[in-house]
């Protein structure tokens, strides 16, 4: 069985943490680039304008993309500090140690979260 420890919730707790206080930073940081590129620009001709556009339409993704695993992170320490940390959404039981380390916002086992992608899920055993 694949039981998270105190210290696996600890470090895992650190580890969301340190991500969700990244994630602000860029966000705020992305969100000040935008309004400095709109408004300290002066394009000089039409490629110039197409490129300056271009180039913002890009950096509001990147902060719609932090903005959205900001929500992710903070759901997942929202669902630490209630005790529903660890568990799948969807059929309940644990998330491997091993995949919560590698992605600490995880929401779903992998066998769930893969048929929430649309993905084959491989038979086991």
């Amino acid at each position: 069985m694949n039981l998270l420890t105190r210290r696996h919730l600890a470090t895992l707790r650190g580890t969301l943490l340190d991500r969700m206080h990244v994630l602000q930073d860029e966000v705020r940081a992305g969100g000040h680039a935008i309004r400095n590129g709109i408004d300290g620009q002066e394009a000089r001709d039409f490629k110039d304008d197409a490129d300056r556009h271009a180039h913002d339409a890009v950096g509001a993704m990147e902060v719609q993309r932090d903005i959205d695993e900001l929500r992710e992170v903070q759901a997942a320490l929202y669902r630490l500090e209630t005790g529903g940390y660890g568990h799948c959404i969807d059929c309940g039981d644990a998330i491997a140690y091993e995949r919560l380390r590698v992605q600490p916002a995880a929401e779903r086992c992998t066998e769930c979260q893969m048929a929430f992608e649309g993905r084959p899920v491989e038979a086991s055993g």
